[in-house]
């Protein structure tokens, strides 16, 4: 067996211009805060001076892994050695690699992920492992990425672990200090010892080596990685952060041992905080003092007294880096939460000066709630300190520290000062110091920016201030020009109308847009802008040159006013991207409605028995849920009664997904990160935005290829999806418009709060009016509740539509608990606490007492279960059967059969009328059911008259209580489970759903083809 632990290389070859042009290059495992930027080196060929850190947790990995296991293993820092993607490919070939180990976090991800799907193509037989702060997205990174493992934390013993067999999401398990202690030392070698470089502070001397002497520290900076998700699992900064020091017998044996063998003229300590407490500074000093080595080391301004600073400088320390993040008092305390004083650490600066040593300071600016005079006071206390040199990064928001956690949460109470107003979010440092500096440019920034050939930071800039100013022609008609420079001809073409749109006015927009048209050969239409630009601008040279050339008069013809010309431009905004420049001129036409409609194919003309069916799913996001089920179920239906049927999908759904489906992945999200902290207003601005982003996401990708026939069906819409629906569908000629089946899977109010409840209903009620009289639209439901709400807001019916399953696995027979021996309770979901996996211990703890056949199978698709839940179903023995995977199809209904009853304990209020197909499932494979009282999912049982049991209540008693009537009358509501079994598999299946959709829209449908 043989292991590699990479760092493989990432290099950005075509940024998009916020630094320039040129070449960009990323440091990630070894850096706390992974970034891109302008580097001396190109791919394959190294050059000194480039800021290369050693991957700290990588090295000490490789060793460790190698020690306790016994097995081959490699390491290669593609980073340090400059390397290529070709020779780093070819190193992967050579290698024969079973398991590939790679530390990532949140700015190298994107590229990390795109290299990892690389590996899996060419190198299907390699097992990948992702570690590193990037592991606190836990299971959602084996649900949508082609990995074996995902290790949280420090991860020398879980990777142990994975070659012992263990495989998925392993939590954190660090080593205690007497194991580093007594680990190996990091891994060196000759091809990449003397590649490693931090020229701060000053006086460094090449060869240099890095290493570190503790890991942790126990201070809880807003923006700090390493101690919150790496050396411990502290996202929010609740909890006690543990610190390990190595002892000074340790450092001195890996010291003299790496010195002697690779030549090291200086030693640099990267400790997270090399100088906690004066006691194991002393012990390095002395170490240091015998090994008669310059050395310099990661410090803070107040955790030593002022004779241990000395003490270093005697022992050979020539400088330090300091932390001090802001000038600012208020900020530091109340915004980073660092507990600095900031006029203490001005006076260390001093003292280390005096003392001959040079100084490194670090700051960060961008942070949360951080304002622009704030920023100043930063930097005019950076210029009044004796600084040897500094840097300033944007704070990078990253995986797994407590400003992630901020900005998924809204607030953080530890950090009290931290807002998201205004905050400007990047995960890169580098990127997000030129996005501030950005945030606060005009238009004539911009327009400068633009001159000199920086597109991007122009068009960063005016997307900035149609966010703070909203819609405004100058900057609309900059963007538009932005565009045609970068060819992006119907983007121009929307910013142009936009800009029309907001100022009739204005002369810029119906002459840029006017041009456009010229090149694309629309003589007519560009006139017509010509023409209103010379209206607009009299003096306007260019307008009426143009129009002289397109062989029209200027003095004559007829100038459109702003609302015939506002017209034109909608039109045109509408045109799909594939069209301009190719076939504008059909495409226009079909935009005006001037082709004629395809007539409806009648049933039984052979291959054109049967329209054409177009599935919308904006919430397929991987190769697994009951997203993929329903719509696999769909395709399975329809290729067997041969109907045709194209599934659009979000855009970046899993490759796989999207290949079984044969889909097109163009669908935009539609949920919208919205920054008020109230839950009405975030619930509007999601609604205004998402809803906008699925209008223009339409537009563009189902504008033109559409005949009367069609059937579009939306399966999972809420409000922001239909109205953005609504607005694309409604801007169809009438005599185009295909049939619209939109079908409301869940309730379309779960992030309102009771308070607005009635008002948001309110706005989804006008959503939805657009299509009050569209005699081509229809509404479905997946269960009656729902149904008949939106019967009562649309005015329209709206019938159940059943679940497309396709059940592989044959339903249970009858069975007597005498008979089984035990009664196997099983719970499967995604481990929310909505879905009351909270309870699972209690309920568990009372129930295996009291009936001795009892057994639980507990499933979490995603681990969204706490650490502490997980222990505690861990705590009960044989008893508890965990499975931490995400089952798919026949393996999930195999499961799900496998249990005597399924227990879903969700909270009543979430469920009401939101619908859950497992239920379905269940029922199905003949599963009695336990679930809460008062929700859709009872509704469903109820219907059916399938065996089951009623929460009452949602808290542990009567969880314990509906569970214990199940098992008191297993046998007659197993029967009664089963019986029922046929009755529900007949009606959810993907056959009646596609006859019935298909019937809904006029279409005869005869018996299943043989």
């Amino acid at each position: 067996m043989k292991v590699l632990c990479a760092n493989p290389p990432w290099w950005v070859e075509q940024p998009d211009a916020i630094y320039g042009a040129g070449l960009l290059a990323g440091v990630r495992a070894g850096s706390r805060w992974p970034f891109t930027s302008v580097v001396r080196s190109r791919p394959g060929q190294y050059r000194f001076g480039d800021y290369i850190p050693y991957p700290f947790f990588l090295g000490s990995a490789a060793t460790y892994l190698a020690r306790e296991t016994g097995v081959a293993v490699d390491f290669r820092d593609s980073i340090a050695l400059r390397e290529d993607y070709v020779a780093f490919d070819k190193a992967l070939a050579a290698g024969g690699y079973d398991y590939v180990v790679i530390e990532s976090a949140s700015p190298s991800w994107p590229h990390d992920a795109e290299l990892i799907a690389h590996i899996k193509k060419n190198h299907p037989a390699t097992r990948v492992v992702v570690a590193g702060p990037i592991a606190a997205h836990g299971e959602k990174l084996l649900a949508e990425h082609p990995l074996h493992a995902v290790i949280a934390g420090e991860y020398e013993k879980g990777l142990v672990k994975v070659l012992g067999g263990a495989a998925g999401y392993l939590a954190h398990d660090l080593l205690t200090e007497a194991e580093l202690n007594a680990a190996p030392y990091p891994y060196f070698d000759p091809l990449h010892a003397n590649k490693y470089w931090d020229a701060n502070p000053k006086g460094q001397i090449f060869p240099q080596l890095q290493v570190l002497t503790s890991r942790g520290c126990p201070f809880k900076c807003i923006f700090c990685v390493w101690p919150a998700v790496m050396s411990n699992n502290d996202p929010d900064g609740t909890a006690v952060r543990r610190v390990r020091q190595l002892s000074s017998d340790y450092v001195e044996g890996m010291l003299t041992e790496l010195v002697g063998r690779y030549g090291f003229k200086s030693i640099y300590f990267d400790d997270d905080t090399f100088n906690l407490g004066d006691r194991h500074v002393e012990g390095i000093c002395a170490v240091m003092a015998r090994l008669h080595l310059p050395w310099s080391a990661m410090c803070r301004a107040d955790t030593v007294s002022w004779d241990t600073w000395r003490l270093m400088r005697d022992s050979g320390c020539f400088g330090v880096k300091i932390g001090f993040e802001s000038g600012n008092q208020w900020v530091v305390d109340n915004i980073v939460r660092k507990n600095l004083d900031l006029e203490k650490a001005r006076d260390v600066v001093h003292h280390l000066k005096a003392l001959g040593m040079t100084v490194h300071g670090t700051f960060t600016v961008g942070l949360p709630g951080e304002t622009p005079e704030q920023v100043a006071d930063t930097r005019r206390y950076r210029a009044a300190l004796p600084l040897d040199s500094f840097q300033e990064s944007g704070t990078a928001e990253i995986e797994g520290s407590p400003l992630s956690t901020l900005r998924r949460a809204g607030r953080l109470d530890k950090y009290a000062g931290a807002s998201l107003a205004g905050y400007v979010a990047a995960a890169d440092g580098t990127r997000k110091r030129e996005l501030v500096a950005l945030r606060d440019s005009g238009l004539a920034e911009a327009a400068l920016c633009l001159r000199h050939g920086r597109r991007a930071v122009a068009e960063s800039i005016c997307r900035n201030l149609l966010e703070t100013g909203g819609e405004d022609a100058s900057v609309l008609d900059t963007l538009g020009t932005i565009a045609v420079r970068a060819r992006k001809l119907d983007v121009a073409v929307r910013c142009f109308s936009r800009a029309i749109a907001a100022d009739g006015q204005a002369a810029a927009p119906c002459l840029h847009l006017g041009l456009l048209l010229r090149d694309q050969g629309l003589a007519e239409e560009a006139a017509s802008c010509l023409r209103r630009a010379l209206a607009l601008d009299p003096d306007g040279a260019e307008a009426r040159e143009a129009l002289l050339a397109l062989g029209a008069d200027p003095e004559d013809g007829e100038v459109p006013d702003a609302k015939a010309q506002a017209a034109l431009a909608r039109s045109l905004s509408v045109t799909a991207v594939t069209n301009w420049g190719r076939t504008l001129r059909r495409a226009m036409r079909d935009v005006d409605g001037q082709d004629q409609a395809a007539p409806r194919p009648a049933s039984g003309d052979g291959p054109a028995r049967y329209p054409r069916v177009i599935v919308l799913d904006h919430g397929l996001r991987f190769l697994a849920g009951h997203h993929f089920a329903y719509d696999i179920g769909v395709l399975a239906a329809c290729v067997k009664r041969g109907v045709p049927v194209e599934f659009l999908v979000y855009a970046d759904c899993q490759p796989e997904a999207v290949q079984v489906l044969r889909a097109r992945a163009v669908l935009q999200p539609t949920q919208y990160a919205s920054h008020s902290g109230d839950r009405y207003c975030a619930w509007l601005e999601d609604f205004l935005i998402a809803g906008t982003m699925a209008e223009f996401n339409l537009f563009k990708n189902l504008r033109t290829d559409l005949d009367p026939s069609d059937i579009v069906f939306s399966h999972t819409c809420d409000p922001k999806v239909v109205r953005g629906i609504a607005a694309w569908y409604t801007s169809l000629a009438k005599d185009r418009r295909p049939y619209l089946v939109l079908k409301f899977q869940n309730h379309c109010y779960r992030f309102v709060s009771p308070d607005h409840l009635a008002l948001a209903k309110s706005i989804f009620r006008l959503a939805l009016k657009p299509f009050i009289n569209e005699p081509k639209v229809r509404f479905a439901a997946s269960n009656t509740l729902i149904g008949s709400q939106i019967k009562a807001m649309a005015e329209k019916t709206c019938p159940v539509f059943p679940v497309p399953l396709r059940l592989e696995v044959p339903a249970r027979p009858y069975r007597s608990r005498a008979e089984k021996g035990m009664v196997r309770i099983g719970y499967a979901g995604e481990g929310r606490v909505e879905q009351g996996v909270g309870y699972l211990p209690e309920v568990i703890e009372a129930i295996l007492p009291a009936y001795p056949d009892a057994v639980f199978e507990v499933q979490f698709a995603c681990r969204f279960v706490d650490d502490d839940t997980l222990s505690r179903l861990r705590a009960f023995g044989d008893r508890v059967r965990i499975h931490e995977s995400c089952y798919v199809g026949e393996d999930f209904h195999r499961l799900i059969a496998s249990f005597d009853a399924l227990l879903l304990p969700y909270q009543p209020r979430s469920y009401v009328e939101r619908s859950s197909q497992v239920v379905i499932e269940a029922m199905a494979l003949g599963v009695p059911l336990i679930v809460p009282v008062g929700t859709s999912l009872a509704l469903e049982v109820k219907r059916f008259d399938c065996g089951y049991t009623l929460i009452r209540s949602h808290d542990g008693l009567s969880i314990i209580d509906a569970v214990s009537r199940f098992i008191d009358n297993h046998d007659a509501l197993t029967r009664k489970s089963v019986d029922v079994a046929p009755r529900v598999a007949a009606f959810h299946n993907g056959d009646t759903l596609v006859k019935l959709l298909l019937e809904s829209c006029g279409v005869a449908v005869g018996p299943m083809d043989k």
